[in-house]
């Protein structure tokens, strides 16, 4: 059974977390990152988004027993399902269920953060409008039943959320800067795995699913959607091997990343303006969280 879980927020590297320590020898080679058991208990597993569904049958898990399956006893397990941090429903789900278990929660710089999420779904063959157009999409409701990737503004919206599973897993969170994992990747990775009750060790830091222009979009989109083909050879090849193959795939598959326009960028931060006044004073992650929304 998982002993950690890496709650959220999507795009902001918390699959190199995940990836890093899987490094270590005292963690459990999880079978797979994300299988959001608990999120589907709660939000379900069918989207409208393109490509939602398939993306849902490559990562969930939604049987109870092919779940406790992915996590090996007598090591460190992670679930990385990081957006079970999407709804509070899931939190206290995972809190009754575990309530002796670590959460990380990982926060980025809200624009870029976005701006990442779309620039994922354009390098996944996903999405076809500009940021601008994906934007005003988004805060229309015209995506309210795509899965939350797509949600650029809701999942960049921390306060709330940070501050709700601060209350349910007080001193069990550990909430990590993106900035700080980046640039002192050594440092956070120490104080991570001292956290865990890990022994830190020397780490090597890959930054995962980088975004960018697809050069094939049909090609991507081979990579990307679920086949009969792609299936039976994910079940013959050991798993580590197929990743590998994969991600190198779609780096050489992956152009330039799209740019942010200073335009999108002020629309995108008057719609999330308010954000900062659901902060509460004196909270213990008071001061990173004002520091997004400033």
């Amino acid at each position: 059974m998982p002993d950690v879980f890496i709650l959220g927020f999507t795009k902001c590297a918390t699959t190199s977390l995940y990836d890093q320590l899987l490094a270590h020898e005292d963690v459990s080679n999880t079978k797979r990152k994300e299988p959001h058991f608990h999120f589907a208990q709660v939000l379900g597993d069918r989207f409208e988004g393109p490509a939602d569904n398939d993306a849902v049958s490559q990562m969930f898990v939604t049987n109870e027993a092919e779940y406790e399956k992915l996590y090996e006893p007598g090591k460190l397990s992670i679930d990385g399902s990081a957006m079970s941090i999407e709804h509070p429903q899931i939190l206290e789900i995972i809190n009754q269920q575990y309530p002796n278990a670590k959460h990380i929660i990982m926060l980025r710089n809200p624009v870029e953060r976005a701006f990442s999420a779309y620039s994922h779904l354009i390098r996944d063959a996903r999405e076809t409008a500009s940021f601008r157009e994906a934007l005003e999409q988004d805060i229309s409701g015209n995506r309210s039943n795509f899965m939350p990737i797509w949600h650029l503004t809701h999942s960049s919206r921390y306060v709330i959320a940070v501050q709700n599973a601060r209350r349910l897993f007080g001193e069990r969170l550990k909430v990590v800067s993106y900035h700080d994992y980046v640039r002192n990747n050594k440092e956070t990775m120490d104080e991570v795995a001292r956290f865990l009750g890990l022994t830190p060790i020397q780490w090597h830091q890959e930054h995962a699913n980088r975004s960018g222009q697809p050069k094939s979009k049909l090609f991507q989109k081979v990579l990307m959607r679920k086949s009969f083909l792609k299936s039976i050879f994910v079940s013959v090849f050991p798993q580590k091997m197929v990743k590998t193959l994969k991600r190198q795939l779609m780096e050489r598959n992956t152009g330039e990343k799209p740019r942010l326009d200073e335009k999108d960028r002020a629309y995108f931060l008057s719609a999330i303006a308010d954000e900062i006044d659901f902060i509460e004073a004196g909270a213990l992650d008071s001061d990173m969280l004002r520091s997004f929304y400033q």
